[in-house]
């Protein structure tokens, strides 16, 4: 409480009311890099709906979509520097992409002025319903030779965390790509597979169907949601910490002054109580406040987190 009334506190001088109003000027968009429906786009509209709300500007959501998230995010780095285009990024377009891809068009870091973190979404492995009981026995039935997973494609999130598993326990698994999270974990559910990556938010509601378990969460610590299922950390499987994320960004060269008051407001818009149950609805954990600097650092030790996991797999990708 004392810390949204503090940030509060700060956002008159930020967003001023009436004609006085220096920023923003007109509609400011925010552009998600992937289709309408997803965890990152409906994210996306709850913030800039209370953006709106707060600064009494109009923040708006634009999907770019293609290459896996590179059209939007190109589209963002090509923007005016002014702060009126904005970009939702991920952990895919600026983590795992960067890490893989030759070809990207940007860079995750230089490219872009980085406003917050806004989001994050921890992994969690799981089995089909008559798969092997827990992590233990899976790396039984994997020593063996046996095993297969599924991802949401070559040099996806779901494809780098798996190879991350399977380097820490010095296991081997066939790797079978699908075209897209929901196809893989349809896979999984019927047993085409032996198991899985994926974000607790798209894994919630076939596990809440019985169609698939969870036997282990991909995070340093226990979710709060799922206070019972235990970390791969915590089964030996370790140092393994890994989430989807979501953060806010603009063009580089865009004002310090204006990306300053966009952090705040940002912060501000996660710090009430509403929009956190709703983003936790998603499966969407609402992160610490993290400045522009911060977030910056954060998402360049992503690309190099995840660009190890890539080495370490012999995984260098041209863009399809």
């Amino acid at each position: 409480m004392q810390r949204r009334l503090l940030l509060t506190a700060l956002l008159p001088t930020a967003f001023p009311i009436g004609p006085a109003l220096a920023f923003p000027e007109r509609a400011v968009t925010i552009i998600v890099p992937f289709a309408a429906g997803g965890s990152t786009d409906i994210a996306a509209r709850l913030i800039a709906e209370r953006l709106t709300a707060l600064t009494g500007g109009r923040f708006v959501v634009e999907n770019r979509t293609g290459a896996g998230g590179a059209i939007g995010s190109e589209a963002v780095k090509r923007a005016p520097a002014d702060g009126h285009t904005l970009l939702m990024a991920s952990a895919s377009t600026h983590g795992a992409n960067p890490a893989v891809f030759r070809d990207l068009p940007y860079d995750a870091v230089a490219d872009f002025a980085a406003i917050a973190l806004t989001g994050v979404t921890p992994l969690a492995l799981a089995v089909p319903p008559q798969g092997p009981a827990d992590v233990a026995a899976l790396r039984a039935v994997l020593a063996d030779g046996r095993g297969s997973y599924g991802s949401a494609g070559a040099g996806s999130i779901t494809h780098l965390s798996t190879e991350l598993f399977l380097a820490r326990t010095g296991l081997r698994a066939e790797h079978i790509p699908y075209r897209g999270g929901a196809p893989a974990l349809e896979a999984l559910a019927r047993g085409e597979v032996t198991f899985a990556m994926d974000t607790l938010a798209g894994l919630n509601a076939l596990v809440e169907g019985g169609r698939i378990r969870l036997i282990a969460l991909g995070t340093a610590r226990r979710a709060t949601t799922h206070p019972g299922l235990p970390t791969l950390e915590e089964l030996g499987v370790a140092p393994f910490d890994i989430s989807t994320w979501n953060a806010l960004l603009a063009p580089r060269d865009t004002p310090p002054e204006r990306v300053a008051t966009l952090a705040r407001a940002v912060h501000s818009v996660l710090a009430e109580p509403a929009l956190g149950l709703r983003l936790a609805g998603l499966g969407v954990g609402v992160p610490e406040p993290m400045g522009p600097a911060a977030t910056s650092g954060f998402i360049a030790a992503e690309v190099q987190k995840f660009r190890a996991i890539a080495e370490g797999a012999g995984l260098r990708l041209e863009r399809p």
